[in-house]
């Protein structure tokens, strides 16, 4: 699909000239969040994650961007995300390169997105899924455990102070979103360890919509999340991931993709 037609298909309108050349630029979008991982339900969102190669300037001069971002629903409105709201963040290629040599959760996702969740997609992309192996590393294990502990010590706080999901929290007697992404993260966390890959929609998904449903005690939670935290710990002693990136060759990879891109279209 021609990029002009994807980005009105989807409703988002630039603002800015960044904004307009994320769209123009783009080389790859997908669908994530619950809608890939098969824990949506009838009130769910709709999320996306792009990535885009800005022009030449604003790699080898004085502008600079990282990301764009586009909401339908504005962060600062204090409502919740409903059904057709949509967020869309685009990174650029070297802005996500550099969260996925540290194996970010959320990046490291976009190697493993299934054919029904990808919107767009160009040979430069492959060309940088193909080169995964150089980007995966015993880091993933740091990151997705940091991720897990940050959402259970969110999870906790809040539901101590009455400051999170109140109508959860008044529901399950605590915040069972955040409980579903901390077991998530860490389901994640082994395949990767144990296999180098994630499988979405996740083969456990229906024991991470169950959390999200509230149909576990929080007791079961911290045991079930205490478990699955003992178990990435044992794997990264047997992994056999290397210890960090290849940052050589993703260096030659980022220098070859963007010099590729700008020849190709003249930017």
């Amino acid at each position: 699909m021609d990029n002009k037609l994807l980005f009105a298909k989807l409703q988002l309108e630039y603002r800015t000239v960044e904004q307009r050349m994320s769209q123009d630029n783009c080389i790859f979008l997908a669908r994530v969040g619950s809608q890939m991982y098969g824990t949506n339900t009838l009130n769910s969102d709709d999320d996306f994650v792009g990535i885009f190669i800005p022009d030449r300037k604003y790699v080898v001069g004085l502008k600079h961007i990282d990301q764009v971002e586009y909401r339908t629903n504005p962060t600062k409105s204090g409502k919740k995300n409903q059904v057709g709201d949509r967020d869309v963040t685009l990174y650029t290629l070297r802005k996500w390169v550099q969260l996925a040599l540290n194996n970010n959760p959320n990046i490291v996702e976009l190697f493993f997105v299934p054919e029904n969740c990808i919107l767009h997609t160009t040979s430069l992309w492959k060309k940088i899924c193909e080169s995964k192996d150089s980007f995966l590393s015993l880091k993933l294990f740091h990151s997705f455990r940091g991720y897990a502990y940050a959402q259970r010590y969110k999870l906790e706080l809040k539901s101590g102070n009455n400051t999170g999901r109140k109508d959860l929290i008044e529901k399950y007697g605590y915040d069972v979103k955040l409980a579903s992404h901390n077991i998530r993260l860490y389901l994640e966390c082994i395949q990767l360890l144990k296999e180098q890959q994630i499988t979405f929609p996740l083969p456990e998904r229906n024991l991470v919509k169950q959390i999200k449903d509230g149909k576990w005690s929080f007791d079961k939670f911290v045991e079930e999340s205490n478990k699955l935290a003992d178990l990435c710990s044992s794997l990264y002693k047997e992994s056999k991931l290397p210890y960090s990136p290849n940052y050589e060759e993703v260096d030659k990879l980022l220098i070859e993709v963007q010099d590729t891109f700008w020849e190709q279209f003249g930017k």
